[in-house]
C-alpha cells in the first residue's frame, strides 16, 4: 500500500509549495530505513527544481521524485506506472543535450541522489551509482592510483555516460568507458531488480544497455566498472596555435596521428573557442600522452616542430607544470551546472581532411558576427568547435561486442559543436549559428554519438545504431513489450 500525505507548512520547502511525500508501508522493504518518497511538483509560481534545465527546450514533467536507495527507485516507478498511469523520465546529471532526461507529462526520477561509490582493491573494480559525477569518481579511484575511461566534463554523472559510450585520453589504451563495464543493474518495467552480465540470462540486455541503454530499456541503477593501474603522472600540455593557419595544421596532425606508433599512448584534442570577453577565436592543441614523462616531452616538440609555426604559444613550458595527475587533469575542466540556454550538434569523421576544416572555419567565422548582432550583451556568450580523438583501442575494439558502433578508422575523430547564451532576446539570433551548423553537417559524416544526441536527425535509428537497430528492437519486445520506456529517439518495438 502507497498512501500519499501532504507536507505540513513547516515541512514544505520554501522553493516547492507543492510538495508531499509517498509512504510505502510495505514490509517487503525492510533492508532500507527510509522508503518515502519525496515528490516535488512544479506550479507556475515557482523557480524550477531543477536548476540546470536547458530553457531552450521547454520540457514540464508532471512532478519530480528524488531518488536515493533502489527501494525508492522501485516505489516511484509503481507510482508512475500503476498509480497515477504516467511514463518516466530518468536523469542522473541532466546533461542530456536535448533533454531527453526531462520529458513533458511524466513523472522524472532524479538519480543524482544516487552517490555510492564502492572500491574493490583485490579485483580492482568499482561499483557505481549512477548519480556519481566523474570528479566524484576519480576523486575515490586515484587515492589508490586506479582509473580508467569516463568522460571529459567533471559534473557529468556516471548514469548517462556509461550507457552511451565515455571517451576521454585514457580511452585510448583501454577503450570507451562502456568496454570496462562488467554488470550492469537495471530496474525493468516490470518491476525487478536484475543484474546484467556478459554470462547470465540478461547477457542480450547487457549487450544491448551499452550503447543503446538511455532509458530503452529500463532504468539503471548502478555500474560494475573494471580499473586500471593509473600513472602517478601523465604528461599534458597545450599550444595555442593560429587560426588562420588551421587548414593547414589539421592536415599536419592528422597526418601525425596516422603515422605515429604511439596511437595507444598519445592523445589529441582540438579546441576552437570565441567568447564575448575573448573576442577573438582561440585554437588550442591538447596533447596528452601515456608512459614516460620525458617521451612525452619529446613527442610534444616532435608534433610542434612538424608544425613549423613561429607563431606556436605553447602554454607550460616548465616541464614540472606538465608534470599533472589524472585528476589534476580532470579538474581542468570547469565543473560547470549553471542554467543556460545552450544547443549542441556532434559527428563521427574519419579524418581532419581539407574539407572538413573548411568547414569548421566558416562555421567559427560566423560567431564574431554574431556576438556583434546580439540584441543584449550575454556574459557567457561562448561558442565552440571541439575535435576530440577516438583512436587507440577505443576504436580497435569490434563493432559486436555491444551495441556500440562508432568503430574503425570512421570514427577515428568527433566534431562537436557548442554555443551557450542565457538572454532568449537573443534566440534568433543565435540560432543563425546553428542553421549554418545543420548545413555542414554532412560533410563532417553521419554516425551521430548517442551521448550528444541530435533531436533534429531523421535517420537517427542508423546514426546511432546501424546494423545493429534491428537486433535492439528484439531485445525491446523481450524486456519492454508495453513500450513504457519511451522517448522521441528511445529503441521502437519491431
Amino acid at each position: 500500500m502507497i498512501e500519499v500525505i501532504e507536507l505540513n507548512n513547516n515541512e514544505k520547502d520554501s522553493n516547492n509549495k507543492n510538495n508531499e511525500i509517498i509512504n510505502n508501508d510495505n514490509n517487503n522493504n525492510n533492508n532500507n530505513n527510509n522508503n518515502n518518497l519525496i515528490i516535488i511538483n512544479e506550479n507556475i509560481n515557482n523557480i524550477s527544481y531543477y536548476n540546470f534545465l536547458n530553457p531552450l527546450f521547454k520540457n514540464k514533467p508532471i512532478c519530480y521524485i528524488k531518488i536515493e536507495n533502489s527501494n525508492q527507485l522501485k516505489d516511484s516507478l509503481n507510482y508512475a506506472k500503476n498509480i497515477i498511469k504516467k511514463r518516466v523520465s530518468i536523469r542522473s546529471g541532466g546533461h542530456s543535450c536535448c533533454n531527453f532526461s526531462i520529458l513533458n507529462d511524466t513523472v522524472n526520477l532524479d538519480m543524482s541522489g544516487l552517490k555510492e561509490c564502492k572500491i574493490d582493491l583485490i579485483n580492482k573494480t568499482a561499483t557505481v551509482q549512477c548519480g556519481v559525477t566523474f570528479l566524484e569518481y576519480y576523486k575515490e579511484t586515484s587515492k589508490y592510483l586506479l582509473g580508467g575511461p569516463g568522460g571529459s566534463c567533471p559534473s557529468v554523472c556516471v548514469g548517462g555516460l556509461a550507457l552511451g559510450g565515455g571517451s576521454n585520453p585514457l580511452s585510448i589504451k583501454h577503450g570507451y568507458l562502456l568496454d570496462s563495464i562488467l554488470e550492469i543493474t537495471i530496474l525493468l518495467e516490470n518491476g525487478k531488480l536484475v543484474k546484467s552480465n556478459a554470462t547470465n540470462q540478461y547477457s542480450d540486455l547487457f549487450w544491448a544497455l551499452r550503447g543503446a541503454g538511455h532509458c530503452s530499456f529500463g532504468i539503471a541503477l548502478d555500474f560494475k566498472i573494471q580499473l586500471y593501474d593509473i600513472q602517478p603522472h601523465y604528461y599534458h600540455n597545450s599550444a595555442e596555435l593560429p587560426f588562420d593557419t588551421m587548414i593547414e595544421s589539421n592536415e599536419i596532425i592528422d597526418e601525425y596521428m596516422k603515422t605515429t606508433k604511439l596511437k595507444n599512448n598519445v592523445y589529441i584534442g582540438l579546441d576552437y573557442r570565441i567568447t564575448i570577453k575573448s573576442k577573438r577565436i582561440i585554437n588550442t592543441l591538447i596533447f596528452f600522452h601515456i608512459g614516460d614523462l620525458e617521451d612525452g616531452e619529446n613527442e610534444f616538440k616532435k608534433l610542434l616542430q612538424l608544425l613549423k609555426s613561429p607563431l606556436v604559444r605553447v602554454v607550460e613550458t616548465s616541464f614540472e607544470k606538465v608534470k599533472k595527475t589524472f585528476l589534476e587533469i580532470v579538474e581542468r575542466v570547469p565543473f560547470s551546472n549553471k542554467t543556460r540556454r545552450s544547443f549542441t550538434k556532434c559527428r563521427f569523421s574519419k579524418d581532419l581532411n581539407r574539407q572538413n576544416s573548411m568547414a569548421l572555419k566558416e562555421i567559427m567565422e560566423l560567431a564574431p558576427t554574431i556576438i556583434n548582432k546580439m540584441k543584449e550583451p550575454d556574459a557567457i556568450a561562448n561558442f565552440s568547435s571541439t575535435i576530440y580523438y577516438h583512436g587507440g583501442i577505443q576504436n580497435q575494439l569490434s563493432k559486436d561486442n555491444c551495441s556500440f558502433i562508432h568503430r574503425g578508422d570512421e570514427c577515428t575523430w568527433s566534431y562537436t559543436f557548442i554555443c551557450l547564451y542565457t538572454k532568449e532576446i537573443n534566440d534568433e539570433i543565435f540560432k543563425e549559428w546553428k542553421l549554418k551548423i545543420n548545413s555542414s553537417l554532412n560533410i563532417f559524416g553521419n554516425q551521430i554519438y548517442q551521448n550528444y544526441p541530435d533531436n533534429e536527425s531523421s535517420n537517427w535509428q542508423f546514426a546511432y545504431y546501424g546494423n545493429h537497430y534491428q537486433k535492439l528492437q528484439q531485445i525491446k519486445q523481450k524486456y519492454d513489450p508495453n513500450n513504457y520506456f519511451k522517448f522521441q529517439q528511445s529503441i521502437e518495438l519491431p
